[in-house]
């Protein structure tokens, strides 16, 4: 038998030899006691409840059993597990010789002496195994072997009966279970030992396993589970259990009660014969196992287990009539992570809202690919790693029930190939409007990981060159994109489908060796804004939630507000012309642009739309959908939005004003709450001109995408029109339930099927028939379309709901849910916008709000951007807002501290 160092033979008897029980400290010694007991003496050494114990270490199970080893090895190279019968007979064969076995003198000694003084000669104590493995095999309780049920434990043990159970314990290593178990694994029959716990007996009274991970789907939702008596009811469910899933978005607790008919516990008159089953007290069965506070108090220590151990964590405890908890195990909840994905819209939704066609997916697709694969090369990544990972890169987002979500599992996987990754993980998770339902569990490497440490060190040179050359950076890609879509732009004029195509596909060679530095750019913005915020929390914590967003507003116009001053400046020339507002009131809104169109109404107003049209034509309501026109395809729709804002009185001068206001009122705020510190005051001021640099350079770069969305777009407008007239499309707008490939395939010679219309068709269908929309996150385990969320839940609560506020300011107003921009009649003048998402080309809707609610985004979200720079009140990531806030309900909303109320009548 090969045993490991810790395990070999010891000689009990001798003067200065190593002890046959172990307490206090030398219980943390995984070795001798195995994974089970020493992470129950590293809870008892952090000050968790955990019930006194010793141990009888492994070493004494090597010692006792070397006597009788030639006869166990001849008993297990014949054994087969094939034959249950037959493994019953051997296992009960080696079992009798482990009981048979001597047991030292000095053994038992020691044992019931350590009982008499730990416990008392008159106590009762529980008797547990641990298997402890050899290797790689860490044993019993560890992050990759659970072993539950697979060893014997012993409940209400005297005195007089403890060496028996010992020697039981030791004998279910040998058991039919613990055979086969390790059989299963592949493991060997001879590579292990066995330690013994003896640990004091708690009467419990209401038992729990506590479970702070989903262990289905490794969701971080805790899910508990609790009945009546000890916690061998619970743990072997045989008694009825109460359970509890409690959200970790917002610790609310969702409980499904059972008739607890009967409970377990111990026979106080025969505490030999181990616990019993028996009814349960009338006034208990219907009554909640746990009190409201119980389970704040097992959640709040399952909290602190699992930051112990570092990983998630599967917890028995028990409550005892006293009222006190008490920790009697907890092991790694064993997850296989690779069948897990993690799936979040909640900052993606705002790009691809609603049902989404193949072709704008599989587009967003092959963009992703592009620009994070030159984003982890300008990180240092190399291209042999990166070609590893293909699969990956092709797979950051999904398509569920036509809907576009990422597929965080594969980011983090993606991310942690760069060393640079634990530096920025914190900022990246905020920036993705990550749940802490939905987190990866896997630890990232430190920084400091001595193995790692060259590789680290290349990373953040790569990283702070990025840093220093970046601004250059960005002119060179501005520079370079400008070129590169007049290039293609005036080549596409007369090109014919194939060379279309090539066009297409130059583009996007051309884009995935240029487009990662937009992505340099979030990467730099995320690290400053959590700079920022670590500043403002240290420095000023008395200062209020809306200060920071009034700091980044004013400074140089992006080119989002540039387009949005363009179309207030042209509504501002529509309402000095008012026979356009009276055409628009009695035509339709293109009959009114051809009107413009042909200088019918001055030639500065066609002129300023025909420029802002050529300038500005690919920002529109859901621009990065290639199935939905922008101004550039369709002019009037610019009409139609700078209509709306000439109905008002709202002008650049006047958002300018606020613009800057705002910043004034911000920075006399933190001049007050910093008076004596000039040092902070500068170097928040450097951070937070930074931050407002990225933050202009990513809405720039926001606008470039759309433009190489827009080019794609009238390319995929023209080639379906080519399958139309050629007979391969019914008509010219199904191309777009066709993928991308599946396209220019046709045209190159590298599709698959050459039924498109039979294609078309289905995937007409089934855009037309999607089921219902799913979370904003959620996780699934195995294969995805089996494992989608259920979606009965509830999503009428009323009341005051909360998101996250990301543009401070109090008002209230009339809830008007908006779910199609396109469709919104006439707002109200004190309306208070409920929507799903929003993308730039909300701007005017937005504005014409006096606050902003939102169901998804984040604090960089365009949304909460927008917000905080022309001053309206925003929430975003309000779960359900769109169902839970009835349209037309008076309202008041908090944008710094992300509430909401539902406003009775006699309070609106």
């Amino acid at each position: 038998m090969n045993t490991p160092r810790a395990l070999r033979a010891l000689t009990f008897s001798s003067p200065g030899r190593k002890r046959p029980v172990l307490r206090g400290r030398a219980l943390l010694n995984e070795a001798e006691v195995g994974p089970k007991f020493s992470r129950q003496a590293r809870m008892a050494a952090a000050g968790l409840a955990v019930p006194r114990f010793f141990c009888v270490p492994a070493a004494v199970f090597t010692e006792v059993l070397r006597p009788v080893r030639a006869e166990l090895d001849a008993l297990l190279t014949g054994l087969g597990t094939a034959d249950a019968k037959a493994l019953e007979e051997q296992a009960a064969a080696l079992r009798e010789t482990v009981l048979a076995a001597p047991v030292p003198t000095v053994v038992e000694r020691q044992v019931y002496e350590e009982f008499d003084t730990v416990f008392g000669p008159e106590a009762v104590v529980s008797v547990r195994s641990s298997v402890v493995g050899t290797g790689t095999d860490a044993g019993e309780d560890s992050a990759h072997d659970a072993f539950a049920g697979i060893s014997d434990s012993f409940l209400y043990v005297t005195r007089e009966h403890l060496l028996d159970r010992v020697r039981q314990c030791w004998a279910s290593g040998f058991g039919p279970r613990a055979l086969l178990y390790r059989a299963a694994r592949g493991g060997g029959q001879h590579d292990f030992a066995v330690a013994v716990g003896v640990q004091r007996m708690e009467f419990g009274r209401r038992s729990f396993v506590l479970f702070t991970c989903d262990p289905l789907t490794g969701a971080r939702d805790r899910v508990l589970a609790a009945g009546l008596g000890i916690g061998e009811g619970v743990v072997q469910e045989k008694v009825p259990v109460d359970h509890y899933f409690v959200s970790r978005r917002d610790d609310a607790v969702r409980s499904v009660p059972a008739h607890k008919a009967h409970m377990m516990q111990e026979n106080p008159d025969r505490l030999a014969d181990g616990p019993r089953t028996l009814p349960a007290p009338e006034e208990l069965r219907d009554a909640p196992t746990l009190t409201d506070e119980q389970i704040q108090q097992v959640v709040a220590v399952g909290d602190r287990v699992e930051k112990l151990f570092g990983c998630p964590q599967d917890i028995e405890g028990t409550f005892t009539a006293d009222g006190r908890l008490h920790i009697l195990q907890a092991r790694p909840v064993v997850l296989e992570l690779n069948r897990q994905r993690l799936w979040s819209n909640a900052n993606i939704t705002e790009s691809y809202p609603g049902v989404t066609t193949a072709l704008t997916y599989s587009f967003a697709q092959r963009f992703y690919r592009e620009d994070f694969h030159d984003l982890y090369r300008l990180l240092g990544v190399p291209r042999k790693v990166l070609d590893r990972h293909e699969g990956e890169l092709r797979g950051m987002i999904g398509l569920l029930r036509g809907r576009v979500y990422y597929s965080l599992s594969t980011w983090y996987t993606l991310h942690g190939l760069s060393r640079t990754f634990p530096l920025w993980r914190g900022s990246f998770e905020r920036m993705m409007g990550m749940s802490p339902s939905v987190t990866h569990v896997r630890p990232t490497p430190l920084l400091t990981e001595p193995t790692l440490l060259p590789a680290t060190a290349a990373a953040l040179t790569h990283l702070a060159w990025r840093l220093l050359t970046h601004g250059a950076a960005v002119k060179d890609f501005e520079t370079w994109w400008e070129r590169t879509l007049t290039a293609h732009r005036e080549a596409a004029k007369t090109a014919d489908p194939l060379q279309l195509v090539q066009l297409m596909r130059s583009l996007w060679r051309e884009a995935g060796d240029r487009w990662g530095i937009t992505l340099v750019n979030d990467l730099l913005l995320q690290m400053h804004e959590t700079l920022v915020m670590k500043m403002l929390d240290r420095w000023v914590p008395q200062a209020d939630p809306g200060l920071h967003s009034d700091l980044l507003c004013g400074g140089k116009e992006n080119r989002s507000v540039t387009i949005l001053m363009s179309v207030v400046d042209i509504a501002e020339r529509i309402r000095a012309a008012p026979g356009v507002l009276d055409a628009l009131a009695v035509k339709p809104t293109e009959e009114v642009w051809d009107e413009i169109d042909r200088n019918a109404h001055g030639t500065d107003l066609a002129d300023r739309m025909r420029a802002h049209t050529h300038l500005h034509g690919d920002r529109g309501l859901q621009e990065l959908k290639l199935e939905v026109p922008v101004p550039r395809d369709q002019p009037a729709l610019l009409l139609r939005t700078t209509a709306e804002y000439a109905r008002g009185d709202l002008t650049c001068a006047l958002l300018r004003e606020r613009d800057a206001e705002a910043r004034r009122a911000g920075e006399r705020r933190l001049a007050e709450l910093l008076a004596g510190h000039p040092l902070r005051r500068g170097a928040l001021h450097a951070a937070l001109a930074r931050q407002r640099r990225y933050i202009d350079i990513r809405e720039n770069t926001r606008y470039r995408r759309s433009e190489l969305y827009g080019f794609g777009r009238q390319v995929y407008r023209r080639l379906g029109a080519d399958l139309a007239a050629r007979g391969l499309l019914e008509k010219s707008e199904d191309v777009v339930h066709l993928t991308e490939e599946e396209v220019l395939g046709t045209y190159d010679g590298t599709a698959v099927t050459g039924d498109l219309r039979g294609l078309a068709a289905v995937r007409r269908a089934e855009f037309h028939a999607r089921g219902a929309e799913l979370p904003m996150d959620f996780v699934t385990m195995g294969p995805v379309q089996g494992a989608l969320p259920d979606l009965n839940r509830d999503t009428t609560a009323a009341g005051t709901l909360r998101g996250l506020g990301s543009s401070g300011g109090v008002v209230r107003g009339t809830a008007r849910v908006v779910i199609d921009p396109h469709d919104v009649g006439e707002p109200c003048h004190d309306m208070i916008l409920i929507a799903r998402e929003t993308d730039p080309g909300w701007l005017f809707l937005m504005l014409s709000a006096r606050g902003i609610v939102v169901e998804c985004g984040t604090l960089l979200s365009h949304t909460a951007i927008s917000g905080r720079k022309f001053g309206i009140p925003t929430i975003v990531a309000l779960p359900h807002a769109t169902t839970r806030i009835p349209d037309g309900a008076r309202v008041e909303m908090d944008g710094a501290a992300g509430t909401v109320k539902i406003l009775k009548e006699d309070e609106a």
